[in-house]
């Protein structure tokens, strides 16, 4: 499963000017954990934390009696993780464990296109067996519906298979396992990498 289609979208953003006590009250009525801070051009420079937000009460700043900042601009984190729609759901909540972040910005090349948390894989976790039955006999529905698209010929045991990428090689594996069969054959060269 893929990032896309688990993420929210559309994203809650804010711009850099943004007040702190703004931020924060859209961090609490929108139930979210992080913001975004886009540009006027809605690219990503920047995303705030629920964390960024408490340690201004408890931070050095309030500590020592200083200026204490009052913008999304002046607090946000500009080093963000990111990941695609294309990426691989596990994958994200691996980048997730491994740097303990509660939610991640899905970019689609320097928008923020939607927002991941940890919430939205654990759903993934959360499914009803009929669910995923579901999604399995959709999915190999797909398969069977390219399978039959699929063009295998034999000659003297020679399979030769026409069809395209993981259909060709699921009909050369499933053709390697038939007895009688001596060669496999693609009449379509594997895509240059």
């Amino acid at each position: 499963m893929r990032v896309r289609d688990v993420m929210a979208s559309p994203v809650v953003t804010v711009a850099p000017e943004a007040a702190l006590k703004e931020v924060a009250s859209l961090l609490v009525e929108r139930r979210i954990n992080a913001v975004p801070v886009v540009d006027a051009g809605d690219r990503l420079i920047g995303i705030v934390s629920e964390a960024d937000l408490l340690s201004l009460e408890t931070g050095p700043v309030a500590a020592a009696g200083g200026a204490p900042p009052h913008s999304a601009g002046e607090v946000m984190r500009q080093s963000v993780y990111t990941v695609t729609g294309d990426t691989d759901a596990t994958a994200a909540a691996r980048l997730m464990l491994r740097h303990r972040l509660k939610s991640v910005p899905v970019v689609d090349g320097d928008r923020v296109v939607g927002m991941v948390t940890r919430r939205d894989l654990l759903r993934l976790l959360a499914r009803s067996d009929e669910d995923i039955r579901a999604d399995l006999e959709r999915r190999v529905a797909q398969e069977l519906e390219a399978l039959r698209q699929a063009v295998v010929e034999v000659r003297d045991g020679v399979v030769t298979v026409d069809a395209d990428g993981p259909c060709r090689q699921l009909v050369e594996q499933l053709a390697r396992a038939v007895p009688g069969v001596v060669e496999v054959r693609s009449r379509r060269p594997d895509p240059a990498p």
